[in-house]
């Protein structure tokens, strides 16, 4: 994980609380709201919180000598870029994978949904490539994590607080994985900063993170484990894994499935309101 100067971290919370106040009558006036569970109209992509302070975080370390932070700072802009546009032009028709290539196929309509798909996977292989510099088929490999990386966190995007709350713990994992090797203090901790300062609107239902967050932090995670240069073995694994989960979450409802089983049930309900 690319380490974070203690300015960088300052600096990317103060840009944290400065949006905190700032971006959601911002985000109303652009006319990027949706109406919540409640019948409520609350801003949408208000992951643009910690996609801009992660990115002022990262640049900053980037700019004083941290290298391995540049490709984790692409691949939150980039699949927070293709986030923010389904959020700004999406729309609420197709779902899932199945549900774009059949608008596709059948319509011939191109959805919004498709082109973030479509983008992901070749953003993802062009951060992956000039990242790394691997062997093509290891390359594919750390292209396809980034892209389904981030799919996934959107996935979990269902209910108030959920995708932070899974965020924060995959996060809090890494971190103590990597400074069991060694990682300066503090560090890359700070880059979880400005997800908590999101997650105190996102679990209260007054804000969604929309696309731009999810897909942008779900990049974000798998690019902060692909700095850590995991084993091919391990990163063939992780790939299976993701796989397997989207295979699921195309079968399955996950918000069904987490509600037919009490006991994720009630750590469901600890993340957010329900």
């Amino acid at each position: 994980m690319p380490a974070v100067d203690g300015r960088a971290g300052l600096a990317g919370l103060l840009c944290a609380i400065l949006l905190h106040a700032a971006l959601p009558g911002l985000l109303l006036r652009a006319r990027l709201a949706r109406t919540n569970f409640r019948g409520q109209t609350v801003p949408l992509a208000y992951g643009l919180l910690p996609v801009l302070s992660g990115l002022v975080m990262l640049g900053t370390s980037w700019a004083m000598g941290a290298a391995r932070a540049w490709p984790v700072a692409s691949a939150l802009a980039a699949f927070a870029g293709l986030g923010l546009l389904d959020d700004a032009r999406g729309h609420t028709g197709p779902k899932g994978l199945r549900g774009h290539l059949r608008a596709l196929v059948s319509e011939r309509r191109v959805t919004t949904g498709l082109g973030k798909l479509v983008g992901g996977v070749l953003a993802g292989q062009m951060i992956a490539h000039a990242a790394r510099q691997p062997t093509w088929p290891m390359g594919m490999v750390d292209g396809l994590i980034l892209a389904l990386g981030a799919n996934a966190m959107n996935l979990l995007d269902l209910r108030p607080g959920r995708a932070c709350a899974v965020w924060l713990a995959l996060f809090a994992t890494l971190y103590a994985v990597h400074a069991g090797g060694g990682a300066p203090p503090g560090s890359s901790a700070l880059l979880a900063l400005p997800v908590a300062v999101m997650a105190i609107r996102d679990r209260r239902g007054q804000a969604m993170m929309g696309d731009t967050g999810s897909n942008g932090l779900g990049a974000m995670l798998a690019a902060l484990w692909l700095s850590s240069t995991p084993s091919a073995p391990a990163r063939l694994a992780a790939l299976l894994c993701l796989l397997a989960f989207h295979v699921a979450a195309e079968r399955w409802s996950l918000s069904a499935l987490i509600e037919r089983h009490p006991l994720l049930r009630r750590l469901d309900a600890v993340t957010g309101v329900r």
